[in-house]
Parts: structure tokens; C-alpha cells; sequence
């Protein structure tokens, strides 16, 4: 077994079956890989998909309750048999030849090299409960936009068909990022560039994320796998591990593609824009005091750079991975209390040093 595919899920049983759909319909040889789901308290007949997707090499793993996605994907990985693992997302569309492209980037980087995936996102997807009926989030979606969607449905659906058929037709309406947003694009374009023009770069591990990637499992096992208490980007902290402690190397492979099939998320909405930013901040300080690194705080700087934030002053922008990783290594101790007395006064930092009964966390 070269390959194990690892799914995490939650009750994403529409957007999961394309996924699985994709999975069957790769260019390599089913014998090569196996596909692991872990169904993290589904309530959504998610069971049932092992059987009704006629896959000699699904498993289907179950937890309950929920436990989160860090979890499921450390159960995934327990249970896997493959010398790479491939991380997937329940809603990560593969294009027909991922494994084929990540099964050559392992026989040419060897098993040292943590890979990271391209994205791309179906946008067009958003209001869809499931994109192969085109039926519609109703509760988030007003009457109007729901006509448009009903008038629309079947330019907007997205089939096991047209996977099995006409792959390129999806293709045709993706666009470059995980998100439909120009900052994810940005963020993505930046990780490509630095691992191109830097690959020993000493913040490679800001490109691996496991709704598209892949490590080898004996690494994996050695590093001991997911962190569970890290409340986001938890695929950089695992990266971070792997390079820093058993000399991982971080390689991009943009040949291996996922479509992210998009949903609905409240991003417009201000409460919800503060807890997304909230995660980032906590997870930012989980990491420095995890590996007592406290560079790692120029990520406020770059995340101000793709996400506007009041509280980082323009000087002190990063405006690209290049300039990060050349201050993270090479910043001069007098200009690095500059950047600390920034940091000693973001938010962030203020919430950190309340008592712990007084600090609200968003998970």
C-alpha cells in the first residue's frame, strides 16, 4: 500500500460522495491506495456512504460525539496502512490525477518531504446543500436569490457524471485559492513563490495545509501527529514540527490539485469576522508558547498585510512570504523590539494576559 487518503468529516455527507466520487476515478490504480473517513459524529448518513459507494478500498472509521477535526484525522492515520499520507478535507474535490501526482513527487523528493497541494475553489457553490440536486440552503438564502438559484440549477450542479465525464467543465469554473476571496489566491501565490525561490526556507511550513496535502506516515508518527489542542491552523503547527525537530523538507507539488467544494460561510458578518481573526491570534500564541518561539508573532504582520488590521502599523507590514522568512532569520535585535512593543499592545496579546476565566475563546 504506497498511499492512504485521510478524511476527516462532519456532517458533509452531499459534498463528501463527489469527493469519494473523484477518489474512484483516479489515474492510479485502486491497489495503490486506500481511502480512510473518519465520521466525526455524523448525524447526516455518512455511515452508510462505505457501503453505497461500492469501493473495495474505503473504510469508513466512526467517532462519537464529535471530537474535532484533529482528532478524526489522528484515528485516520492510526489505522492507515500506506507509506504516504494524503490529507483530504470532506468538501476537497480531487482532480483525477492527485495521487498519481503526489505518488511521483514521494519517488523523486524521497521520505523526508512533507508535500504541499494547489487549491482551487467552486465558488458558484455556495447556497447548494448539494451540488449534484442544486438544492438550496434555504435558511441562509433570501427568496429572491433562491429564484435565481432555482432559474440557475442547472448550470450550477456538479455531478458524479461530470467528474466521471467532463472533468474540465469543473475545471473551467474554478478559480485559484481554497477561498473565493483574492486574499486566499494571495496567501497561495506567496507559498508557491517562497518554496520555488526558497526551498529550505526556514517558514516552508506555512504552505502545508491538510485540506490538500501529504506526509509521509513514518514521519507523521515520529512527530506524533496532529496537535489537539491547537485551535486553528493546525497544519502549519505540525510543519513547523516536523521541519524544526526531525528535519522535515516542505516541497510543493502545484501539480496536485483539489477543488474546494465551496459552502456557505457567515464571513460577511461582523461577529463572525472577529472570532475568524480570533482563532488566528490564538492559534499564533499557542505556537510560541509551544515551541517558545517568538518570531512566529510576525505572522500578525502578515495576516494585517492579507486582512486589514488597525491594530499593526504600516511600517511594520509583511507583505510577502519573502520578506517573512528573511525577518524572521535575519532581523537585527534592536529592530525586533520594535516589532514587540507592537505586539505587546495588539489585542491578542491583552486577551493572553487576562486570568483565564476572564479570556472567551471562540472554538
Amino acid at each position: 500500500m504506497e498511499l492512504s487518503v485521510i478524511i476527516p468529516t462532519h456532517n458533509q455527507a452531499e459534498r463528501l460522495r463527489l469527493v469519494l466520487c473523484g477518489l474512484r476515478r483516479q489515474t492510479l490504480a485502486a491497489e495503490h491506495f486506500e481511502v480512510l473517513v473518519v465520521d466525526d459524529g455524523c448525524t447526516d448518513g455518512t455511515a452508510e456512504l462505505e457501503e453505497r459507494m461500492g469501493m473495495v478500498n474505503l473504510r469508513v472509521l466512526h467517532l462519537w460525539p464529535n471530537q474535532g477535526r484533529n482528532l478524526a484525522r489522528n484515528l485516520g492515520t492510526a489505522e492507515a496502512r500506506g507509506e504516504l499520507l494524503v490529507f483530504l478535507d470532506g468538501d476537497a474535490l480531487p482532480a483525477p490525477d492527485l495521487l498519481q501526482r503526489y505518488l511521483e513527487a514521494r519517488h523523486r523528493h524521497g521520505p523526508k518531504a512533507v508535500f504541499c497541494g494547489f487549491q482551487r475553489c467552486l465558488p458558484d457553490l455556495e447556497y447548494l446543500q448539494d451540488p449534484q440536486t442544486g438544492t438550496v440552503v434555504r435558511e441562509e438564502v433570501p427568496s429572491v436569490l433562491q429564484d435565481f438559484l432555482a432559474a440557475q440549477c442547472a448550470s450550477l450542479r456538479i455531478t458524479e457524471e461530470m467528474i466521471a465525464g467532463d472533468f474540465g467543465a469543473i475545471h473551467a469554473r474554478s478559480s485559484e485559492g481554497g477561498y473565493p476571496f483574492p486574499e486566499s489566491k494571495r496567501r497561495q501565490d506567496q507559498v508557491f513563490t517562497l518554496l520555488a525561490e526558497r526551498p529550505d526556507s526556514a517558514v516552508g511550513w506555512l504552505g502545508f495545509i491538510p485540506h490538500n496535502g501529504a506526509v509521509p506516515r513514518a514521519l507523521f508518527q515520529v512527530a506524533g501527529g496532529f496537535d489537539l489542542q491547537i485551535p486553528f491552523s493546525e497544519g502549519w503547527e505540525l510543519a513547523y514540527r516536523l521541519r524544526s525537530d526531525l528535519g522535515a523538507q516542505i516541497r510543493p507539488v502545484p501539480a496536485a490539485v483539489t477543488y474546494h467544494l465551496y459552502h456557505y460561510h457567515p464571513f460577511e458578518e461582523p461577529q463572525e469576522a472577529g472570532r475568524e481573526a480570533q482563532r488566528r491570534y490564538d492559534a499564533i500564541e499557542y505556537m510560541v508558547a509551544r515551541h517558545r518561539d517568538d518570531r512566529i508573532r510576525l505572522l500578525y504582520c502578515w495576516f494585517a498585510y492579507l486582512w486589514p488590521d488597525p491594530f499593526i502599523p504600516a511600517e511594520a507590514l509583511v507583505e510577502d512570504l519573502l520578506q517573512f522568512d528573511q525577518l524572521y532569520r535575519e532581523l537585527p535585535a534592536c529592530q525586533w523590539e520594535e516589532y514587540q512593543l507592537v505586539f505587546q499592545y495588539h489585542p491578542a496579546q491583552l486577551l493572553s494576559q487576562l486570568p483565564s476565566e476572564e479570556v472567551i475563546h471562540v472554538n
